[in-house]
Order: C-alpha cells, then sequence, then structure tokens
C-alpha cells in the first residue's frame, strides 16, 4: 500500500546515507587503538631523527619541548574531535530510527484499521451492509467526526456520534447535494469548509468506468496527509469492494429470474429465448443463439437473438446444422468444454455459421445431461478481446440450468408421448370392453328380432325393448366416458371453482345429487392442484361407473397439519377393496395403487374405505 511504499522511502538513508557509518564505534574505537600508537611512534622518530639533528643543543632543548607540548593536546583534540562526531552520528541515526519507528507503528496501526474496516464492508451480504459498513468504518480508521458514504441515488449511510432523526435527515441531504458536486467535477476530490470550521473532504468512487457515488469525511480540523491518504486507500478498496457486491447481486437476480423463467415458461422456444437473452446480456454479446442437438447427431440453431435498441429481440437466421467436431461450434460440442475465442481467425468465421459471421470474439459453452450431449450455447461479440475467462464459472451456472430446461423438456415430450400411447390403449379398452360389446349384444338381439318376428311377435316385442336398454346404457357409458375426457382448464378457473362446475355438470350428467361442503382454503401449488383434481376426477368417475349412488357427497378442508384434504363419499354399492386395490379404470387409467403412489410421493396421504352395499369412501390429502 501506499503508506508502506512510503515507509520504506523513509528507511532507505539507514542503509546508504552519507551519514550512515559503514561500521559500528566499537570497532573502530578498537581498530584505533592499534593504529594511533603507531602513528604518533611514528611521528616522534621522525622528529627525533630527522628534525632534533638540525640545530646544536639550544634548538634539541626548545624543539622538543615544543613537540611534546603540541602533539599531546593535538593528538587528544583529534582523537576527542573523532569520538564526538562519531558519537553524533549515531545519535542522529538513532533519533531518525525511533522517527521511522513511530512512524511505521503508526503506519501499521493505520494498516490494521483498513484491514479491519475492508473486511467489514468486503464481507457485506448486500451494497446496503457495505455502505454502513463503510460508512462506520471510515470514522474508525480517520477519526472523523462525521462519515457518509453515497452509492447511486439513494443508498446513503451517515455515521456520527448523537445524531438525532431530524440530524441525520439533513446529514444525508447534505451528503447527496456534496455527491451531485463531486460528480459534476467529473470526479475531482473536494475540500470543503462548513459554516462551524470544520473540513470535509469528498472523493468519487468509480467503477466500471461510471461516477456510481462518493465517500466523505467530516474533521473537526484540517485533516493532515496521513489521514487523507487514507481516506483515497478506503475510497479505492470500498470501490472495488461495492462493484463486487453488485456484482454478486447481479448475479443472483439473473439466477432468480432464470429459475422463475423455468418453473413459470411452458413453451420450450421462448425459456431458451429468455435464458440466452439473459447470459448475452450479462457479458455484454451482441448476438447469441442455441444449438441443440438430434439424435443423428446434427447440431440444429433453434433460439437466436440479436441486441437491438438496447434490447434482445428474436434473430431467424437462415438454418444451417452443424456435424459434431465441424467448425469452432462442432469442436465445441465434442469436447464438451467451455471454449473462450478471444479472437476468430476470418477463415474459421466463414464456416462457423450465421451466430459467428462476422464476430470478433465468442464464448462457446456445450450443454450435457448425464453423459449425454444437449446442444452448444453461442455468445459473440462483434469485437475482438471480449471472451473473458472470468465469466465462465457464472456462465457454466447458467448453462447448467438451462441443461436442466432442456432435459426436462425432453423429458416431458417423451413423458407426454407416452401418456398419448397410454390413452390410447386405454381408450381402446374401454371401446373394446365397452361399447364394441354392447354394440355386438345390440346387433344379436336385432338378429334375434328379426328371426322372431314372424314365429313369435311378443318375443320379437320383448327383445327389441331389450336392445333399446342396451343401447341407451351404451349411448350413457358414451357420454360418461367424453365427461371424463373432457379437459379441464384448471389455470383459468382455479381448483375450487373447476372443482364446482365438474360437480354441477357431473351431477346432471349422471342424474346423481352432488353435494359440497367447500370452506375458504389456502392457496395450491400447480402440481398439488393438479394431482388433487385428477384424483377428485377419477374417483367420481368410478363413481358413475361402478357405484350406482343416489348421492354423492364432496367435502374439501384444512386439518391440523395444515394439508389441504379432500373427501369424496358416496352412498353406493361398494366393494371389496382385496379385489379391486389394483384396478386400471376408465377415467384416466389409475388404479388406487397408482393414486396412493401420486398422492404419497407430493408427502400426502390416501385412503380408502368401501364394504359390499355400505358405500365407498376416497379421501387424499396434500401440502398446500
Amino acid at each position: 500500500m501506499a503508506i508502506s511504499a512510503s515507509v520504506r522511502r523513509k528507511l532507505g538513508p539507514l542503509d546508504e546515507g552519507p551519514t550512515a557509518p559503514r561500521r559500528s564505534l566499537y570497532a573502530q574505537v578498537r581498530f584505533a587503538r592499534i593504529w594511533l600508537p603507531i602513528a604518533i611512534i611514528g611521528v616522534v622518530l621522525v622528529h627525533q631523527l630527522a628534525i632534533v639533528p638540525l640545530g646544536g643543543a639550544g634548538w634539541r632543548f626548545w624543539s622538543q619541548l615544543l613537540f611534546y607540548i603540541v602533539l599531546g593536546p593535538i593528538a587528544t583534540y583529534v582523537t576527542l574531535t573523532w569520538i564526538a562526531f562519531e558519537v553524533r552520528s549515531r545519535e542522529r541515526a538513532q533519533v531518525e530510527l525511533q522517527r521511522l519507528f513511530r512512524e511505521l507503528q503508526d503506519a501499521y496501526a493505520v494498516l490494521g484499521a483498513l484491514q479491519r474496516v475492508t473486511e467489514q464492508f468486503a464481507s457485506a451480504p448486500d451494497l446496503e451492509h457495505a455502505v454502513a459498513a463503510a460508512s462506520r468504518g471510515v470514522r474508525e480508521a480517520t477519526g472523523a467526526r462525521l462519515a457518509a458514504v453515497v452509492v447511486g441515488s439513494g443508498v446513503v449511510s451517515v455515521h456520527a456520534d448523537d445524531l438525532g432523526s431530524a440530524d441525520r435527515a439533513a446529514a444525508e441531504r447534505s451528503a447527496l447535494a456534496r455527491d451531485v458536486a463531486v460528480q459534476r467535477r467529473d470526479g475531482a476530490a473536494q475540500t470543503l469548509i462548513e459554516d462551524d470550521g470544520a473540513t470535509t473532504v469528498v472523493l468519487a468512487l468509480r467503477w466500471g468506468g461510471e461516477h456510481e457515488g462518493s465517500l466523505q469525511a467530516t474533521f473537526d480540523v484540517e485533516p493532515d496527509d496521513k489521514q487523507e491518504e487514507t481516506l483515497r486507500i478506503l475510497a479505492a478498496d470500498f470501490a472495488a469492494a461495492a462493484e463486487a457486491v453488485q456484482g454478486r447481486t447481479r448475479d443472483l437476480l439473473t439466477l432468480f429470474e432464470v429459475d422463475r423463467s423455468i418453473r413459470a415458461e411452458g413453451n420450450l422456444a421462448r425459456l431458451l429465448s429468455t435464458l440466452v437473452s439473459r447470459m448475452a446480456e450479462r457479458v455484454g454479446a451482441q448476438r447469441a443463439g442455441v444449438y441443440l442437438c438430434d439424435d443423428d447427431g446434427t447440431l440444429d440453431l433453434r433460439v437466436a437473438v440479436w441486441q437491438a435498441n438496447g434490447a434482445f429481440e428474436p434473430w431467424r437466421p437462415p438454418p444451417l446444422p452443424v456435424r459434431r467436431g465441424e467448425g469452432l461450434i462442432g469442436r465445441a460440442a465434442e469436447a464438451r468444454e467451455p471454449l473462450v475465442l478471444a479472437a476468430i481467425a476470418s477463415a474459421e468465421r466463414q464456416t462457423a455459421g450465421p451466430l459467428l459471421e462476422g464476430a470478433g470474439s465468442a464464448v462457446l459453452l456445450p450443454l450435457s445431461s448425464d453423459e449425454r450431449l444437449l446442444g452448444v450455447i453461442v455468445l459473440a461479440h462483434d469485437e475482438p478481446g471480449r471472451g473473458s475467462d472470468a465469466s465462465l464459472p457464472f456462465l457454466g451456472l447458467l448453462a447448467g440450468q438451462l441443461s436442466l430446461a432442456v432435459g426436462n423438456a425432453s423429458a416431458y415430450l417423451q413423458s407426454e408421448e407416452l401418456a398419448i400411447v397410454e390413452e390410447r390403449n386405454r381408450i381402446a379398452r374401454e371401446i373394446h370392453d365397452g361399447v364394441a360389446q354392447s354394440l355386438a349384444f345390440a346387433g344379436l338381439k336385432l338378429d334375434l328380432i328379426s328371426r322372431l318376428l314372424e314365429r313369435d311377435p311378443r318375443g320379437a316385442q320383448q327383445e327389441l325393448q331389450a336392445a333399446r336398454n342396451a343401447i341407451r346404457e351404451m349411448i350413457r357409458e358414451i357420454r360418461r366416458s367424453i365427461f371424463a375426457l373432457r379437459p379441464v382448464d384448471l389455470e383459468r378457473h382455479g381448483f375450487v371453482e373447476t372443482l364446482r362446475r365438474y360437480a354441477v355438470d357431473f351431477g346432471q350428467q349422471n342424474e346423481m345429487v352432488v353435494e359440497l361442503n367447500i370452506p375458504p382454503l389456502p392457496e395450491l401449488s400447480l402440481k398439488s392442484e393438479a394431482i388433487m383434481f385428477r384424483i377428485f376426477q377419477e374417483a367420481m368417475n368410478n363413481v358413475a361407473k361402478h357405484a350406482g349412488a343416489r348421492t354423492v357427497t364432496i367435502t374439501l378442508e384444512v386439518d391440523r397439519s395444515g394439508m389441504v384434504a379432500i373427501e369424496i363419499h358416496d352412498d353406493g354399492i361398494g366393494f371389496d377393496l382385496a379385489e379391486v386395490d389394483d384396478r386400471v379404470t376408465s377415467a384416466g387409467g389409475l388404479g388406487l395403487k397408482q393414486m396412493r403412489e401420486r398422492v404419497e410421493g407430493r408427502g400426502g396421504w390416501f385412503e380408502v374405505s368401501s364394504e359390499p352395499g355400505e358405500g365407498t369412501r376416497i379421501a387424499a390429502s396434500l401440502p398446500a
């Protein structure tokens, strides 16, 4: 950080400055004990051997006297001066070391405060908590009287001692006004003098090349360099943390919208278009599409979107199937690994299909489920260098959601085809066991009548009446089957209203009295509604076909555990449970065992009670 660099710069002279001795004072004194006596001996010898012999006895006396009078003080002075210089140099170095040590301690204290503050707003779960932690941390790290952080146009946090609601509102308005002012100055820092003499420093917060807010601190006296530097560091760290928090929030919202789209959208093409548009918007792509894999391994472009006027619109380029292993899309499908193309060669663009034609960069994401290739997502950018590995984890998560949607759609189509086949087989059984046999019986009666007309007119009349009765029963059976097969619009009318309408029509169709007991109910999930209505419909059809009842009572209620329960009770002939427990009936092919499995699979319970001659009671409950 900047403070650490400044401390290192200040520590430099201790190693390389002109006042920094290269040896310790103790080592130099020990060395002086050797060279100083030798130097004195050398000077004495030179004087005695070269200077003294130059004159007579008087010269020798006075020269020796003057020599020793001068030599001793000079040697003492030079020695003490040298020692004093060395001691003073070391004292200065000691003072400088102590000063730098105190600065270093202060710097580490500031760094510790910065670390604590940064951890607080970097670990915040959302932007509001991050802003609150930043305003609180600015005061803690700088000692400001008041701190404020503004992000966007409405996220404001002011931290100060003893602020009432009115003062806090005024401080928030002032913070917003200062943010507007610093934005008008293109983010240049501002130092403002308040009416009470306090000083406010305003620093802009920027990320993504845009002004996103400001960090503000008010001091009783003008802040020193250390406080201003701390503010700048906090502003930079908070901008990075706020950008990360916004990115996480945006990703979570995208995931939520994707999950909601998967749950709400039943049309696969519209669902793919919505999801791939979200992904393209996330990475800034101009075109996007989904190739889905056919049974023969061919990849067909099923959905394509392109950006127009700030939004993604459906696009229908000319179809160009791709085989696995061929071209960029085919290679991504074969490898089943995300492919980030920072630059696309012109030769590859010409054979890569309409989505990559003219693209400068792209991201290709395979879709797979249980070792089975489902398709490839293509996100294309017009400019080179736009593809980035940084977005791959989130894109991979979205691709997983899209793979799930495609897999579910495929499974639904397969189950729908199986259901159609089963329903056709059921209708065939119904016709064979019911209508066909009744028609055959009526045909036999008519043949018998034609033979009895001449021989036994009275018998022919009786057989004709039996044929009429058989045909009437056959008509009723056909009407019951048509009524049971009639589609029901639960989404349009709601569960309770649909049940009421069905009960009224059922009573009129089958000439029975239908009693309804329906209190206010909580809203059921779509899945629970569908299962409960299917159980109700099957039970009512069993009543019409087998019970011979005059009255049917339908009761809905909420039990003690909060589950919604339905009970269908008839006064018909009843039956032996042991004989028909797993029978498949004509209304929709659901036997009692299958009805139980469906209900219990949703966490509910299912119960049937019946005895010959005592009627039948069917009850089921499901979580709301």
